[in-house]
């Protein structure tokens, strides 16, 4: 069985596919192309494949499971979501996640692209919606297992089309964040510095494992330990996506 892991970030599609783990990636600037290009992957990796997407960079909330019914509902999930970032744009939908590998199971509600959703679909029924700050945060606990830390293991992806970050104490998820495109590294690092002390968290004690794009961590050393998630050789743009696709597709 083959296997398809796929990172919308319009308009470009970045994808791996189980032969290779190098990172694909191809502009798309006609929307209706997309479906058009998902056809060519589903005959080069088989209708029958295991397929994982995901979108880059999207705004994501995380609520107590103690605030909500049994029986949980993106609808539900709105208003908290709506509370945090506001209301939905056009064509925009909301993903749930139930975080069950804590032993609180908060939720995580997720914005998405409905069109790229229904596109993904349409060619692979069978594919699963893992959002990147899941995966992120599944990376930071790992982390904590490998290699245990008194204070927050932050987990960032950072490019300059924006970040998803994640912050965990152990094995308790504290925060979850997102920067939009043109964000700096100090933008970055307050937003970090923040989360700790409002966490009452020294930063010192602090820990980050990046990946993306190493000039968009500059002078975070100053406040806390730093660490590539992946060090490569590679110069392509292409290249500096490939561990966060390994993480993406290590959260299973």
């Amino acid at each position: 069985m083959g296997r398809l892991s796929l990172v919308w970030d319009a308009p470009w599609l970045m994808w791996t596919t189980g032969q290779s783990h190098e990172v694909n990636r191809r502009e798309i600037s006609n929307p209706d192309m997309v479906v058009e290009v998902l056809r060519a992957l589903r005959h080069q990796v088989g209708i029958g494949a295991e397929v994982i997407h995901a979108e880059w960079a999207k705004p994501a909330t995380v609520v107590p499971s103690a605030v909500l019914p049994n029986d949980v509902t993106a609808a539900q999930l709105d208003p908290l979501h709506h509370m945090h970032h506001g209301p939905l744009g056009a064509n925009a939908r909301l993903h749930s996640h139930l975080l069950d590998a804590f032993e609180d199971r908060p939720w995580l509600a997720v914005e998405g692209d409905s069109v790229w959703a229904e596109a993904v679909h349409s060619m692979f029924p069978q594919a699963q919606h893992r959002p990147l700050v899941h995966a992120l945060i599944h990376d930071a606990v790992q982390w904590h297992r490998e290699a245990p830390c008194d204070g927050w293991s932050f987990r960032v992806d950072i490019r300059e089309s924006g970040a998803v970050m994640a912050a965990t104490a152990g094995e308790s998820l504290q925060w979850v964040h997102h920067l939009s495109g043109g964000s700096t590294a100090e933008d970055a690092l307050y937003a970090m510095v923040n989360a700790a002390h409002r966490g009452d968290m020294e930063p010192q004690q602090c820990r980050v494992r990046w990946s993306g794009e190493e000039a968009l961590t500059q002078g975070w050393s100053r406040f806390m330990e730093v660490s590539p998630a992946e060090v490569g050789s590679e110069e392509r743009a292409s290249s500096t996506w490939s561990s966060l696709f390994q993480t993406m597709e290590s959260c299973g």
